[in-house]
């Protein structure tokens, strides 16, 4: 067999059997055969750590379509409310508009708000497990994982404490119409999508009418909040929503399933409890709850020694890139006392992820506080069961046996 066809059959066919399961092998097939690689379908994929870095940094790539195609799929149906949605979300604008909304927000996320936020989160980290760990049955997905990143964004946005459930289900749904072509899917997310707006619409209208000093009411009273139309600053509002919650859930069950299967590592950080930022930085490089994300070349540009036209979709594997040997030794061993620099979970450059910070604390907390009330954890399955969507990896369920310390 040529080099391409290996490259193609093991790399590119995203819906291969077991490429959920373990996609890192077909990453390396590709980083291997044809790391700037043209499929069939006329989008460029990167496997390579710096050309991944080169294209998240340089002026050369855009996030708007110059082709007015949709942010996720880019292909060319009616738009869905999904669509309009998604083409305002700050992570899919470029600046000036990004600028904006970024600066907007951003003042949230200051690592000096964001640590004294620690108590709080710790308190409900702990609050969730307790709870958690009464049951008979534990899974980490759905009892831990996902509820406590969405009680922590909720908290910060002023969602009231009795629509987290509501909330969290629908972003859940969202989630599953993002990367999907299927109808009921589809059908469901966009459902979601309306119920989001209209919540947030809500929501919007009591913080302008009575402000109450959490982040909406910032976000509504700030000065660029003029220069956004309602229905970004709706959009934008059900963004940060969802990316509060969902990244952050994937990066706890993905690494506590991570950890569960490289006993010795799980060990070594029960051992050194100070080792937890650098674990979770490396369970974000080894995991990576974002695999792929695309941008638009503006002009015509060679990346690999390729000719690469303006116009054309170049899709960054940041799953791949995490793992390349070139930047990583050993990519596919867990090492918890890694020291290789920070890797490209959360994205490089002008669109790198506003809310990191906060999400990897989140991480910290949450890894912690486990090990700290377990003396040991297993997997009660051989096969755990991964989301159905190739851009955002994380769990569907994570049944787990864990034997009080």
């Amino acid at each position: 067999m040529e080099r391409r066809e290996t490259a193609e059959a093991f790399a590119l066919d995203f819906d291969a059997p077991g490429f959920l399961d373990d996609p890192y092998p077909h990453y390396h097939a590709l980083r291997e055969h044809d790391p700037v690689f043209l499929s069939p379908w006329g989008d460029w994929y990167l496997s390579r750590h710096a050309d991944v870095a080169g294209v998240l940094t340089g002026r050369s790539f855009c996030r708007e379509s110059p082709k007015g195609a949709n942010p996720i799929s880019k292909d060319d149906r009616a738009q869905t409310p999904i669509d309009r949605m998604l083409s305002q979300w700050m992570v899919f604008i470029d600046p000036p508009a990004h600028t904006r909304v970024r600066r907007l927000v951003g003042h949230a996320f200051t690592p000096r708000l964001i640590a004294a936020m620690r108590p709080e989160i710790e308190a409900m980290a702990d609050w969730l497990l307790e709870e958690a760990l009464d049951g008979a049955d534990f899974d980490l997905i759905r009892d831990f994982a996902y509820p406590f990143p969405v009680m922590v964004v909720s908290r910060i946005l002023g969602v009231p404490e009795e629509d987290y459930e509501k909330l969290r289900d629908l972003s859940g749904q969202l989630t599953a119409a993002l990367d999907t072509g299927a109808a009921a899917q589809l059908a469901t997310g966009i459902d979601a999508t309306e119920a989001l707006t209209a919540y947030m619409a809500e929501l919007v209208g009591e913080c302008r009418r009575r402000p109450r000093g959490d982040l909406l009411s910032e976000i509504v009273s700030g000065g660029e909040a003029a220069a956004l139309s309602e229905e970004a600053l709706l959009a934008n509002c059900v963004f940060l929503l969802w990316a509060g919650h969902e990244t952050t859930k994937n990066l706890i069950g993905n690494g506590v399933l991570a950890l569960a299967r490289n006993p010795q590592e799980l060990e070594r950080l029960v051992e050194e409890p100070g080792l937890i930022v650098p674990a979770v930085d490396e369970l974000l490089r080894f995991e990576s709850p974002i695999q792929k994300i695309g941008r638009w070349a503006a002009e015509d540009v060679e990346i690999g020694g390729k000719a690469i036209p303006k116009h054309s979709y170049v899709v960054s594997l940041f799953g791949a890139a995490n793992r390349d040997p070139a930047r990583y030794p050993s990519p596919d061993r867990l090492d918890i006392a890694r020291n290789n620099g920070a890797s490209l979970a959360f994205g490089k450059g002008t669109h790198h992820c506003l809310g990191y910070g906060l999400a990897k604390l989140e991480g910290e907390i949450a890894i912690a506080r486990l090990l700290a009330k377990t003396a040991r954890i297993e997997v009660k399955t051989d096969r755990p069961r991964w989301q159905a969507n190739t851009s955002v990896r994380g769990l569907e369920s994570l049944p787990l046996s864990l034997l009080p310390s």
